[in-house]
């Protein structure tokens, strides 16, 4: 009788696991990559034929891919579906009509990488309405403001200073040298990584190789 019922649990948590629903921060493959006032940044990587659990988003974000993976998605109670993102594409949802429950799988042969930006402040900055950015604004709301740059082979971009933050992600093409022309030091940003720009700190950007690099630049209100 006592085996009868720990089979019985036993098959009762699997069964509750298939459906489990987590926050998408604690979902294992979701790794926090930075939290400040501003941003939770969830640095997204699913492995080949690997599969999420059912985890929830809430909190408007702002989603950039940093692969062009082939994957499939489910959203609870729908059916499953497949698509690929293109690598320069990002998008923003604010989750207005309620919490999205899904989950991810990599259907492809290469690691699906993915940054999910939530958006944690409440309040509005003091972001400028026009800043002379030598990139063109490809997206805004209440929240953020967002520019596409391409930084050529060779090419040095200095970035205004401006009173809020800034969150550079390089997405592709070659490194990019930024430098902290205050402190006097530099970080090589490579491909998929990021940097948190802290308002009024003076930077550049340097493309020192042979090759364009492709970058979003993500201003905070």
């Amino acid at each position: 009788m006592k085996n009868k019922i720990v089979q019985g649990f036993v098959l009762l948590l699997l069964a509750n696991g298939g459906t489990a629903q987590v926050p998408v921060r604690e979902e294992p493959r979701h790794k926090v990559a930075l939290q400040n006032e501003y941003i939770r940044l969830l640095d997204v990587r699913v492995p080949p034929g690997d599969t999420s659990l059912f985890h929830i988003h809430q909190i408007p974000s702002f989603f950039i891919p940093l692969s062009t993976t082939r994957i499939g998605s489910e959203v609870q109670g729908q059916a499953a579906r497949q698509t690929r993102f293109p690598i320069d594409s990002t998008w923003y949802n604010g989750f207005e009509n309620g919490p999205l429950i899904h989950r991810v799988w990599n259907s492809d042969t290469s690691v699906l990488h993915v940054i999910d930006l939530e958006l944690l402040a409440k309040k509005n900055s003091m972001l400028p309405n026009t800043i002379h950015m030598p990139f063109k604004i490809d997206f805004e709301n209440e929240k953020l403001r967002v520019y596409k740059s391409q930084v050529q082979a060779g090419q040095v971009v200095a970035l205004p200073l401006i009173k809020t933050p800034m969150l550079l992600v390089a997405v592709d093409g070659g490194d990019l040298d930024l430098q902290d022309l205050d402190q006097k030091k530099s970080i090589d940003l490579k491909p998929g990584s990021f940097v948190w720009i802290a308002a009024q700190q003076h930077v550049q950007m340097s493309n020192r190789g042979n090759m364009s690099n492709r970058s979003i630049l993500i201003l905070l209100k």
